[in-house]
């Protein structure tokens, strides 16, 4: 019974996977790619998220050695953070987040 349920479960992966790779918009494909268009978006918004918390930790770190007196360090290390990463991607697109 088990096996069965991993044999399907490989088995559904590789339809997903099959038509993920699929550049193919005929009819009926439209909600795949809608489908296909929204898991990109959460992978951009995910990778956003990454580079925000990486670059705020960076920044973060700079501000504290530099030993200087800024109110709200955190915050603001995370927001300069937060739009460099917004720019970046919309400067580079697709070539940033792969």
């Amino acid at each position: 019974m088990a096996r069965t349920k991993i044999l399907k479960r490989r088995i559904a992966t590789i339809a997903l996977l099959f038509l993920y790779s699929s550049n193919c918009l005929a009819e009926g494909q439209y909600g795949l790619a809608r489908f296909v268009m929204f898991i990109h978006i959460i992978f951009l918004c995910l990778s956003i998220i990454v580079f925000t918390m990486i670059g705020g930790v960076v920044i973060k770190f700079i501000l504290q050695k530099s030993n200087l007196l800024i109110k709200n360090q955190t915050r603001k290390a995370f927001c300069i953070s937060l739009l460099i990463a917004i720019l970046v991607v919309l400067l580079f697109g697709d070539d940033f987040i792969f």
